[in-house]
């Protein structure tokens, strides 16, 4: 028997038991009592739990608590959506099929010819389509017959093609596409390519594991046809203040060169570390001083000339901080090393003595070696040291600050062959300064009076001829060279309030300094600094500031000189930095860097030293983008001397990791 209701308005009616409830409404609906099915049209909506599914017209199987829907068909659950024409859900188990799906994942999108929602975070897709292009139709789309799709992980597919405007251009056999925003373990998007250097490669290939909220760690493995396999691993933590850094290194048996080479680098903050100490670290090591250039694809470290390692452990006792540390610097340009290890400073605190005399005392230890091709130098030296300043107003004219700067050294071998020689050295330092000031009452192009300040400084230093040549050079030990000079200087600094808000702002800066040296009874050099740092222009011209530094000979008048000017223009469509550096008979050169955008889509990126004497371009590099809604393509271009390099791709840009560059172009045409 067949019983129906046919109603001109909505009817919402409940079917419950003690536990769940069934929700239902459409403009229609009809109950088949014989068989158990209630048949809603026109508009039906059906809710259960957290289950919404908005169709034109759709079967409730009260039974089997079916469900069969038609029409345009929205199935919702909390923040998901999969809509489609034909769909068939089991509210029991939750599984369900929808025939020409489409749903929403991340900021991607999946069409299918069948989607099955397998449980709450796997839906399997059948004649799938994943694009993150919002266009209809889309610009790309990865097609598989095949999709596995992770919510909230990733997509699996196999095979897969990349289609764009729905031509085929790329195949594999399978691909993973990340989807997650936030850390999850998991395999990363790998690369393929072809390299002069490298012969035809995979790299980045790597799997990505959360080990907790604090830390994560990365293994990858690159496989270069003309180098061999190179393994890689990362690790990143952060328990600020105990510990925070990173930990890579990277190993191969490079079959081209035949021989092992590998690289280690570490970083560590450690704000709280053992017994109340602070422990920083940064530590760099190459088997060989190309290893690192040789597998690079950043200019940053292409240019790289050296490499330099350094970690300190300090701790404050009683008010002196102790510090140890290690420094190490490999250069590869002249293939030597240099070391301190270990490094140990010792800094007290500040003590007044008699309210007239401030006064700390410090001291180093320190192990200096230093490794060439051809030679080896070791030294090790100890100091104590200390430098009482005080401070005087004298009738409210001047300052006078005297400085005795003592120190006492030993160390493990001088030049004749001593062994634990000590010596003794100290120097004396007075200066007397003054501050004097006037204001002018200016009102002119939007100045609103100057402060012309001057600052003279006159100082006497005095240190006896110890002759200490046969002592080494120990890092942190002064060496005392013989001096017995008059100091003269002057500062002068022009201040202006400027603008509606009369803001104050350094316009000029002149430092002129001299010295007379009573033992050669002769002037040193005049040397002299102008500083302009204020922009008196408008806008476009963003930035203007230029800096002169030289020097005057007192007797032959000989005189050189350097400019440095800095001048930075800002359009809408344009902005460009002008750095010019000129010195006297020697070289003009010229920095420029700056982004042009001549449309909405299109951008240039870039930056060149020229030469002025040489009327050559010395290095340059840009990059050129161009927008392609989904998908942007960059050029990228970068020359130092007789060297250059360059990288073309087309990549998604939700998805960089996806793209077509010169590197994969060249492995599929060769």
């Amino acid at each position: 028997m067949i019983f129906f209701l046919c109603l001109g308005l909505l009817q919402d009616t409940t079917l419950s038991d003690t536990v769940d409830a069934i929700r239902y409404q459409a403009g229609r609906i009809t109950y088949d009592l014989d068989k158990s099915i209630i048949v809603l049209n026109d508009s039906s909506v059906i809710t259960y739990k957290d289950i919404k599914l908005l169709s034109d017209s759709a079967y409730y199987y009260v039974e089997t608590n079916y469900l069969e829907a038609f029409g345009e068909c929205d199935l919702r659950q909390l923040e998901d959506s999969i809509i489609g024409n034909h769909l068939k859900y089991n509210l029991t188990n939750k599984k369900a099929l929808m025939t020409q799906g489409k749903t929403q994942i991340e900021h991607g999108f999946i069409r299918g010819d069948e989607i099955y929602l397998v449980d709450d975070k796997t839906i399997n897709s059948y004649g799938g389509r994943y694009t993150t292009c919002d266009d209809s139709p889309p610009h790309y789309y990865f097609y598989s017959p095949k999709m596995k799709v992770y919510l909230g992980d990733m997509i699996i597919a196999q095979p897969l093609f990349l289609y764009i405007h729905d031509v085929p251009v790329l195949g594999a056999p399978f691909w993973f596409v990340p989807i997650s925003s936030r850390r999850k373990s998991g395999l990363l998007p790998f690369r393929l390519g072809n390299s002069s250097n490298w012969g035809k490669y995979i790299r980045d290939f790597a799997y990505y594991l959360v080990l907790s909220d604090y830390a994560d760690i990365t293994f990858q493995i690159d496989a270069m046809e003309k180098k061999g396999i190179m393994p890689h691993v990362e690790g990143v933590w952060d328990y600020a203040p105990y510990s925070k850094g990173i930990l890579y290194a990277s190993y191969i048996n490079d079959t081209q060169l035949e021989k092992v080479r590998y690289s280690i680098e570490a970083r560590n903050n450690s704000e709280l570390f053992l017994f109340g100490s602070s422990f920083n670290c940064d530590i760099k090591y190459a088997s060989d001083n190309s290893y690192r250039q040789d597998y690079a694809e950043t200019t940053a470290i292409w240019l790289e000339q050296e490499i330099i390692s350094s970690a300190t452990l300090s701790r404050t006792i009683a008010g002196y901080k102790n510090n140890f540390s290690f420094e190490r610097k490999q250069v590869f340009t002249d293939s030597t090393t240099s070391e301190r290890l270990p490094y140990y400073s010792l800094t007290g605190p500040s003590h007044m003595l008699f309210s007239l005399v401030n006064y700390s005392v410090s001291g180093h230890i320190s192990r200096d070696r230093y490794d060439a091709p051809d030679s080896t130098s070791e030294v090790i030296g100890a100091n104590i040291h200390t430098s009482p300043t005080g401070q005087r107003n004298i009738l409210n004219l001047f300052s006078l600050s005297p400085q005795f700067d003592f120190d006492l050294a030993i160390f493990d071998e001088d030049t004749l062959g001593n062994q634990w020689p000590t010596r003794a050295g100290y120097s004396f330092i007075v200066t007397a300064s003054s501050n004097l000031f006037r204001v002018f009452d200016i009102n002119v192009l939007g100045i609103h009076g100057i402060l012309h300040k001057i600052l003279p400084t006159i100082s006497y230093t005095y240190t006896p001829d110890f002759n200490f040549a046969r002592y080494p050079r120990v890092t942190g030990i002064p060496t005392y060279a013989h001096a017995n000079r008059v100091g003269l200087g002057l500062t002068q600094e022009l201040e202006a309030k400027i603008g509606e808000n009369a803001k104050k702002i350094n316009i000029l800066r002149f430092i002129l300094g001299s010295s007379y040296n009573l033992i050669s009874d002769s002037l040193s050099d005049a040397a002299f600094s102008v500083s302009l740092p204020y922009n008196p222009f408008p806008k476009p011209i963003t930035t203007f500031t230029t800096q002169i530094d030289g020097s005057i000979d007192p007797y032959t008048r000989d005189y050189t000189y350097s400019i440095t000017n800095t001048t930075g223009f800002k359009l809408d469509f344009l902005s460009l930095s002008i750095n010019q550096s000129y010195r006297r008979e020697g070289t003009y050169q010229i920095w420029l860097n700056g982004d042009i955008k001549p449309t909405r889509h299109w951008s240039l990126r870039y930056s060149a030293r020229y030469d002025w004497e040489d009327k050559r371009l010395v290095d340059y590099s840009f990059g050129l983008t161009r927008d392609l809604h989904c998908w942007e393509a960059v050029l990228n271009f970068n020359q130092l001397g007789d060297e250059w390099r360059y990288d073309f791709k087309i990549r998604i840009k939700s998805i960089p990791e996806v793209s077509i560059g010169k590197g994969l172009l060249g492995y599929i045409f060769e």
